[in-house]
């Protein structure tokens, strides 16, 4: 069920903000990798040395751009940071 909101968030997303991701693909994995991520970053049964790191961050999230590229390295630290902060 998580799936089908999030591919419609995706969808959504993409439609209204043509210029931040090439596709829905793109908003979709991106996304979840945000979901995750806030997750294991702000999950107290989680110990701290076990955590993800934002290279990891950036090696999960890369070639998810289009034709494979990846995202700018800026913009997913920037999305690291921010949820690390909170």
């Amino acid at each position: 069920k998580i799936d089908r909101i999030m591919e419609r968030f995706a969808e959504r997303f993409t439609r209204q903000n043509p210029d931040v991701f090439p596709n829905a693909d793109t908003a979709f994995i991106l996304a979840f990798s945000v979901i995750m991520l806030n997750t294991d970053l702000h999950n107290p049964s989680i110990k701290p040395e076990r955590r993800m790191t934002v290279d990891a961050f950036l090696r999960n999230n890369r070639g998810i751009g289009e034709n494979g590229q990846d995202l700018p390295e800026d913009f997913l630290r920037g999305i690291f940071n921010r949820i690390k902060e909170r």
